[in-house]
């Protein structure tokens, strides 16, 4: 028969089957025999491990046994002293007796009452104290009169109180007025005419402060209207040329006092506002921003100004910037005849107060006199009681430009 016969092929292809299959069945029981050995080795090991831990774990037995064994005696020894201790004491008298019954009272031995409650009171006060204290060390500011009084030899002229907030009109100081603030200026007025007196010549007074907000605006109207209430000729002029504060507080006018010393205007009566707030009181604005104000003040017109209002008026008053912020006050002073410096109580600070005291000693600004202003008072010395809030601001930013009208 030939290889290609059917059947021929058809066995060596059986053949071929049985020799994969019984190949796959010899590899099979391989790899069984393998993890059989392969768990028996284990097993061995296993074995070996758990024979020679067996020494170990003997002596480990045998230490457990020799430690109960000892703490087993010393607790039997234990026992047994107790009860000879139980015995000793039994058959031993006691030799103890009681020489003072023991006396007590129901009142608590702790805490005491009367310590607590004197503690309580000690510390309630020395703590709202110390508050206090420390609050008035901590507080620089100038509050009274006593404050200056006690650092400057400036002479004083007087305080004005604090008035009501919701007061906003500048001009407080009336033909009849009896508040504390209308009486304030009236002392003030009154220690001015002393002084005029003894100084004889008191006709210009410049108004100046260390810093803005001290409120000198406020007090020079005021006192200028209390002047006028007296029937004496008063004119107010503005000659903070930078800010224009007190002409702010009035009706302002395009005219004032720059178009005078620039030289654009030579009549003063041009310049002069007649009677804006009472008919003794005239007012000289500032007029529009220079961009010289320190040249333009340091001319002679300055002068010239001055001496043709001396002919007119009573008391002229001059509202100027602070001394402590430009140079403007000491170039005007030279026109003064008194010089008022106002200090805002609670705003300004105590220790620049020899500042102040260094430009009375070294003559800056002439016959230099101080208001304080804004004080607070709890009770009046007119029959009042001082309850005011000063409401008036005031604000340096100090450039050139034309300021706006109201």
């Amino acid at each position: 028969s030939s290889s290609k016969n059917p059947v021929v092929q058809d066995l060596n292809n059986s053949l071929i089957a049985m020799k994969q299959t019984i190949i796959r069945s010899v590899d099979n029981l391989i790899v069984g025999l393998n993890i059989k050995i392969k768990n028996i080795r284990a097993q061995e090991e296993q074995t070996s491990r758990r024979i020679s831990a067996v020494p170990t774990q003997q002596k480990e037995v045998l230490s457990v046994e020799r430690r109960q064994k000892i703490k087993e005696e010393l607790y039997l020894y234990l026992l047994n002293k107790r009860e000879e201790n139980e015995l000793t004491q039994r058959m031993t008298e006691s030799n103890a007796r009681i020489i003072d019954p023991a006396a007590g009272s129901n009142a608590p031995v702790a805490p005491k009452a009367m310590m607590i409650l004197l503690a309580s009171v000690v510390l309630g006060c020395a703590i709202p104290a110390g508050i206090l204290w420390l609050l008035m060390v901590s507080d620089t500011k100038v509050r009274s009169r006593k404050d200056v009084e006690g650092v400057l030899s400036v002479p004083f002229l007087g305080e004005i109180p604090m008035r009501d907030k919701k007061d906003k009109n500048e001009v407080v100081v009336h033909e009849n007025g009896r508040d504390s603030v209308s009486e304030a200026f009236r002392i003030v007025r009154t220690n001015m005419d002393f002084m005029r007196v003894k100084e004889k010549n008191m006709q210009v007074v410049m108004f100046t402060s260390f810093n803005p907000g001290a409120g000198k605006t406020f007090v020079s109207i005021n006192l200028a209207m209390s002047f006028a209430l007296t029937h004496k000729k008063v004119v107010l002029v503005d000659l903070d040329i930078r800010k224009g504060t007190l002409s702010s507080h009035v009706q302002v006018s395009d005219m004032g006092v720059t178009n005078y010393l620039s030289g654009r205007i030579d009549n003063v009566d041009e310049i002069i506002q007649k009677g804006e707030l009472y008919d003794k009181l005239d007012i000289i604005h500032a007029g529009p921003v220079p961009p010289n104000p320190a040249e333009l003040l340091l001319s002679d017109r300055l002068e010239a100004l001055i001496a043709e209002l001396r002919e007119r008026y009573d008391y002229i008053i001059l509202d100027n910037v602070p001394a402590g912020v430009v140079a403007d006050a000491v170039i005007v002073n030279r026109v003064a005849d008194l010089t008022i410096y106002v200090v805002r109580a609670g705003r300004m600070d105590r220790r620049a107060l020899p500042e102040v005291e260094k430009l009375y000693r070294e003559g800056k600004l002439r016959n230099m006199s101080l208001i304080l202003n804004g004080t607070v008072y709890k009770h009046g010395t007119y029959g009042y009681h001082y309850g005011y809030g000063y409401g008036y601001g005031y604000g340096y930013g100090y450039g050139y430009g034309q300021r706006k009208k109201k």
